[in-house]
Order: structure tokens, then C-alpha cells, then sequence
């Protein structure tokens, strides 16, 4: 199913529609500022195991998260002070940042060292949707099965992945490209994938 929805005014009725599907043990199709994703509650095992069983994914793989904003992001992550200027800094943006995941977030979507990938993405429907629904949101990049490159047409989506999907929503095609990388949860800063944005200040 797609659902049209403004990539700048989300219309607070359709955002409140795609919530009962998540609400429902649904997996829908998200907009990013890089690729489309898919997206689901993070505290719905049910729908973490569909989320994962749609992108062939490895049970024990962190997930990531989307969050509305830093502040949200503290509330489920340890965040020391130097992490959290870095967040200031980059957020929002194409940027993945792994951090630890505290007790709030439940363990069956982090790795065996409680690591989790964070995201603010620069695009108004997932925070839209965030705010609305009260909680992050489990977060995988929508893969072509045949390429296994990026998908950023919500179409393509719908074909690639429409028959697990509750909702697909259209809000146009994104920027392309996939988000960079950043691991802090060493004494170092680490960039694991250099993508849209900028790594020069962590080299």
C-alpha cells in the first residue's frame, strides 16, 4: 500500500494512519535524508523478526534506530559529554553513530555488547513519525534483492518488498547514497563506512 505524504508538511492524519500499522506488528517504508529504510517499533519482537526475515538479515546484527532528536537519543544510549558535542555537531544528518544501548531498549536488537546505530536523519517524516508514536524507530536501508544497491524510489520499494509491507510511504525519491558510519563507543573514534556524509574531522 502507498501512502502520499509531503516531504516537507506531513500531514499529521496520514502520519496517525501509518502508526496503526506499526501499532499492528507492521513493517513500513520510510523516507531518509539517504535511502528509503524499513521501519518498524523497536520494543515489537514480532515485528523485528519480519523486519529482519524482508532484508535477509543476520539475527545477532545490531540494529539501528531512528530518533526525533539528541536529547531522545540520551534517553536510550550512553552518552558521555564529548559524544554527545559530536552529536550537536552532526545531527541531524546522513550519519549512523554507534553507541551502547542502556536497559530502555530491549535486547533482542543490539549486539552482544549492547551496540546499537543511531540516527537523526535530516527529513521531517521520520522525525514526524517519531514524535508522533512516542519512541524511536528499528531502522533497516531498503536493499534491492537483485543489486543489493540503495533503493530511494518508493516504487521500487513497494515492488522489491510491497508484500511484507504494511505501508509504503511516497514523499518523492530521496538523495541516494548511504549514511557514514561513525563508531564511539571506543577510546577512539572510528568510521566503519564513509558515505554521504563528511568523515574528515574523524580521520
Amino acid at each position: 500500500m502507498i501512502i502520499e505524504i509531503n516531504e516537507l508538511h506531513p500531514s499529521p492524519y496520514r502520519i496517525e494512519r501509518v502508526i496503526t500499522f506499526l501499532n499492528d506488528d507492521g513493517v513500513v517504508a520510510i523516507p531518509t535524508d539517504t535511502t528509503y529504510a524499513l521501519a518498524c517499533l523497536p520494543d515489537n519482537k514480532t515485528a523485528v523478526d519480519k523486519l529482519r526475515a524482508l532484508r535477509r538479515l543476520d539475527p545477532h546484527k545490531p540494529l539501528a534506530l531512528v530518533f526525533s532528536d539528541i536529547r531522545q537519543v540520551s534517553e536510550y544510549t550512553l552518552v558521555t559529554d564529548y559524544t554527545y558535542r559530536l552529536l550537536r555537531r552532526y545531527l541531524p544528518g546522513p550519519y549512523c553513530f554507534i553507541l551502547e544501548a542502556n536497559r530502555k531498549l530491549p535486547r533482542f536488537i543490539s549486539d552482544k555488547r549492547k551496540h546499537i546505530g543511531v540516527r537523526v536523519p535530516g527529513h521531517a517524516i521520520p522525525q514526524a513519525l517519531v514524535n508522533a508514536v512516542g519512541q524511536p524507530l528499528i531502522v533497516t536501508t531498503a536493499i534491492d534483492p537483485e543489486t543489493q544497491e540503495p533503493l530511494n524510489d518508493p516504487w521500487a520499494v513497494e515492488t522489491a518488498y510491497g508484500h511484507g509491507l504494511a505501508a509504503v510511504i511516497d514523499a518523492g525519491d530521496v538523495a541516494g547514497g548511504v549514511s557514514s558510519v561513525v563508531d564511539l563507543t571506543g577510546d577512539e573514534v572510528k568510521v566503519i563506512r564513509q558515505g554521504l556524509g563528511s568523515c574528515v574531522d574523524f580521520e
